[in-house]
């Protein structure tokens, strides 16, 4: 008989069901119990949350703890926040109960130099546990660090990296659109980008950090730049039905580099905006030999993200134990045909 892995799921937002959905139409995963804090969905069926017939009548639960404590869990994955501090509760109790933990926090991508204290204290915990707990998603955790890093490995010589991300936003999940300002006026957008409420890409220095720490590269300083409105030259309807004058912001862009000596050497460049616009990944390296990659159409986020953290439930199983970025585990790659040994 096959064994599955044991998994539960902490964050039912966007992204956090679309995980769900996913775990639960892998036959070599077995999800234990749903979290979420959110008072309408507590007592909710998840079959009823996700328009399935495959949850098994899993309750959403509120208390991680008590879910963990009913259970033996492979691992536990967290898809609640971008912010490392506002996670590291949640990561605490998954790690202190024997858990391993995948979490879409992109700070936690690469934490060490943001949070060297919290990085030094998680790995610890982690370690006297004897299970991993890494970060991962599409961007960061592959699209902008792991690929490039891969991609240098027939290098003689490494001079540049160039990532650009550019993808179509109307293709997107509404509350990605939002995230982004589409239909705000650049006014309302330079104001909210003021005020946090829009970020932009988040991870861009994380990703930088990551690479230049695998290729063993020093640099004088990283330079994220404040996000940039992409402005729409004609008027348009969204995905969700709201009309988007001319002249306003249908998308932004986000960029950050490395520089040494007074010189660029890393560039990643994050472009997501509506529009009837070529979609691609690539990454551009300067060498012995020069390297172009690019990828067509692009990678889809939502669907590449949640196959980040789903595939990787029995790569960190095999992994090490400690805080973990991308880099230091497994050749991550699809594991639907992997089971529990």
């Amino acid at each position: 008989m096959k064994n599955k892995f044991e998994v539960v799921q902490v964050g039912l937002g966007p992204m956090g069901k679309i995980i769900a959905q996913l775990i639960i139409n892998r036959e070599n995963i077995s999800l234990r119990g749903v979290v979420d804090i959110d008072p309408e969905l507590q007592g909710k069926d998840l079959d009823e949350l996700l328009n399935e017939s495959k949850g098994k009548n899993l309750v959403i639960n509120s208390d991680l703890k008590k879910v963990l404590s009913e259970n033996r869990i492979d691992v536990t994955i967290i898809a609640t926040s971008s912010s490392l501090e506002k996670v590291a509760p949640l990561i605490a109790l998954a790690v202190e109960s024997g858990s391993n933990v995948i979490s879409i926090c992109e700070e936690l991508s690469y934490p060490f130099q943001y949070f060297p204290k919290l990085s030094e204290e998680l790995n610890a915990l982690a370690v006297s546990n004897n299970v991993t707990l890494v970060g991962t998603g599409i961007n960061p955790g592959y699209l902008m660090d792991l690929l490039p890093i891969i991609i240098t490995a027939p290098c003689q010589r490494v001079k540049s990296i160039v990532v650009r991300r550019m993808m179509n936003s109307a293709k997107r999940r509404v509350p990605f659109q939002r995230k982004i300002g589409t239909g705000l006026s650049p006014s309302e957008f330079r104001q909210k980008i003021d005020d946090k409420e829009i970020t932009g890409h988040v991870g861009l220095t994380q990703s930088i950090q990551m690479i230049c720490d695998a290729l063993g590269l020093s640099y004088d300083e990283i330079n994220e730049f404040p996000p940039q409105e992409v402005i729409t030259e004609k008027e348009f309807t969204t995905s969700y039905g709201e009309n988007v004058p001319k002249g306003y912001v249908c998308g932004l862009q986000s960029k950050a580099v490395a520089i040494k000596d007074g010189k660029e050497f890393i560039l990643l460049d994050f472009l997501a905006y509506a529009g009837d616009h070529e979609e691609y990944d690539s990454i551009d390296i300067k060498g012995i030999p020069n390297i172009h990659q690019k990828i067509i159409g692009g990678v889809h986020g939502d669907l590449g993200t949640s196959a980040m953290v789903v595939n990787l439930i029995p790569i960190v199983i095999k992994a090490r134990s400690g805080l973990l970025t991308m880099k230091d585990l497994p050749t991550p790659c699809n594991t639907e045909n992997i089971w529990k040994e």
